[in-house]
């Protein structure tokens, strides 16, 4: 499995988006349970449906301009832009949501997952780094950290982040995430 340029280690450890939320293939899975956040999908512009990803990027781009900062209209562009294959502008479009409210728990693991999809593997590290100094056991991020540092091949780390995380928050999926890949690491 890759995620843009990078091969996985070999036993796939994607990333997560958001508090509780996975990105797979087709887009975002499940709800954010962040209360400071709405779901990227959840945006409601009162404007039509569009009819195809431009449309709906400039309409989303407009409502940007009446609302500058919003993070779901934020996260919902770098969704479109990810999918349209310009993952530079998805982590602008993300740095800006985390500038307008760093406390944003979601905008910030998913630009650290963005930055790590586009190789920038310490600015994602750094980027995850200040979101555990900020929120120590927030399970997502400790799960996210140690699937870095399982893909690049450090071991030690990543057994030391989500042994962290399954003591979190052993109920919650990146903690039976965490439990699964200490699992496949000893083996």
């Amino acid at each position: 499995m890759k995620f843009g340029n990078w091969k996985v280690w070999t036993a796939a450890i994607p990333l997560v988006v958001g508090a509780g939320v996975f990105y797979t293939l087709g887009g975002l899975d499940s709800l954010h349970s962040n209360a400071s956040a709405v779901p990227a999908k959840a945006v409601n512009t009162n404007l039509p449906a569009p009819q195809d990803p431009t449309h709906e990027k400039a309409a989303l781009e407009e409502e940007l301009k009446k609302k500058p900062g919003h993070a779901p209209i934020l996260l919902r562009l770098a969704e479109l832009a990810r999918d349209a294959g310009q993952p530079k502008q998805a982590a602008d479009y993300l740095k800006q949501a985390v500038a307008a409210d760093s406390k944003n728990v979601d905008a910030r693991l998913e630009l650290s997952r963005t930055l790590y999809e586009n190789n920038d593997i310490d600015g994602a590290l750094t980027e995850t780094k200040s979101l555990l100094a900020d929120h120590p056991g927030q399970i997502d991020a400790l799960y996210n950290i140690g699937a870095i540092y399982a893909n690049l091949g450090k071991t030690d780390l990543a057994r030391q982040y989500w042994t962290q995380a399954v003591a979190s928050d052993p109920k919650s999926e990146s903690g039976r995430k965490s439990a699964d890949a200490l699992t496949k690491i000893e083996k």
